[in-house]
């Protein structure tokens, strides 16, 4: 029997996991286990979601410092990595996304010779200095099956060459995003008191590494507070960046949430502002107009849609795009993201090469 390996390690990466893990539970056909690398460790950005969304434990925690720079990340969980496939027989190695340790687990997967399947393939900036641009390049490359959430996704790898691989499998499956977001109740009550308010999610590198575009930001949205209350669930790094250049945010901050409440957060919110890429498809989920704080956003499709403005990390952008919101004529109904059935897909996909 075959074992498909989940490798995981973020927030976002949980949430698929918990998905396609609950629709692969009951084929015969292969053993599911989960690595986690440790790339998100503290209580409130992990052990949550495994609490919330019911995943099982994970059946390795590598525990990889993310102290250091991305790429002793990468060379730390590739190496532990490939030292558990090369150990190991008969595995499959799935990966989610475009993170640090998505990279580590596609070149730990190829030096191994295990077989790579890579869910979110073909999402293309053109971007080649982002590192989740460099991430995912590399890894759609290296996987031997690439699985793509929008038409756009597919349309793209089919432009780079990918058909005309044998090795590479490419399939359009939707996403698993919008799977849990329609399967995963909201919380019953709202984190906020707040009946009308604007959301913020920041936590993007380029953002918070970046002096004059975290200064930038945070200004925006002290103006916003004034007009409608700016509530924000802080992710820890965003914190401690907030911290060490000395900002002052005059609006509401939350600690960091579980999946029920956040979708809960964003459903009840006027809008979204937020540089997360996982964040603006749930905000389109919920059918909320949003500025994403991205100049070239991971899916165009929404800002196509007119669900969205997507802008540079600078006070006078983000406050025009903020109010371009309301006269948006939005299309929320056009099922960018598939039709909630990418767990089932990808389940019949890997039972279908398992046979052959």
């Amino acid at each position: 029997m075959k074992t498909l390996v989940h490798i995981v390690g973020n927030r976002p990466q949980f949430i698929k996991l918990s998905v396609l893990y609950e629709e692969l539970k009951n084929n015969s056909a292969v053993r599911q286990q989960i690595i986690h690398t440790g790339q998100h460790s503290s209580a409130e950005m992990s052990d949550i979601f495994f609490q919330e969304l019911h995943i099982p434990q994970p059946d390795v925690y590598l525990n990889i410092s993310n102290t250091g720079t991305a790429d002793e990340f990468i060379g730390a969980a590739a190496t532990a990595l490939q030292r558990y496939f090369t150990d190991q027989k008969n595995l499959l190695v799935f990966v989610y996304g475009d993170t640090n340790t998505t990279m580590a687990a596609a070149l730990a997967a190829r030096r191994s010779g295990c077989h790579l399947l890579h869910f979110e393939a073909g999402v293309r900036t053109g971007d080649a200095a982002m590192p989740e641009e460099i991430n995912r390049l590399v890894t759609d490359r290296l996987a031997d099956t690439n699985f793509c959430c929008t038409e756009r996704n597919f349309l793209t790898m089919l432009a780079e060459g990918y058909s005309q691989s044998i090795a590479s499998r490419l399939f359009l499956t939707g996403d698993l995003l919008y799977d849990a977001f329609l399967k995963i109740p909201a919380a019953a009550t709202n984190i906020t008191r707040e009946k009308k308010y604007l959301g913020v999610t920041i936590h993007r590198a380029s953002n918070l590494g970046n002096l004059e575009n975290l200064t930038e930001i945070i200004e925006a949205l002290n103006t916003l507070h004034k007009e409608i209350p700016v509530i924000m669930p802080m992710h820890p790094h965003t914190r401690k960046k907030i911290l060490d250049y000395g900002l002052a945010p005059s609006f509401q901050i939350l600690p960091p949430c579980g999946y029920a409440e956040m979708k809960r957060f964003i459903i009840n919110a006027e809008y979204l502002i937020t540089d997360s890429g996982g964040s603006c498809r749930e905000a389109y989920f919920a059918k909320k107009k949003s500025v994403i704080v991205m100049p070239r956003p991971f899916w165009p499709e929404i800002t196509e849609k007119k669900c969205a403005v997507s802008v540079n990390a600078n006070k006078k952008n983000i406050l025009e795009a903020f109010a371009q919101l309301p006269r948006l004529d939005a299309n929320f109904e056009s099922c960018i993201f598939g039709q909630g059935n990418a767990a089932a897909k990808i389940r019949d996909i890997i039972t279908h090469q398992l046979k052959n």
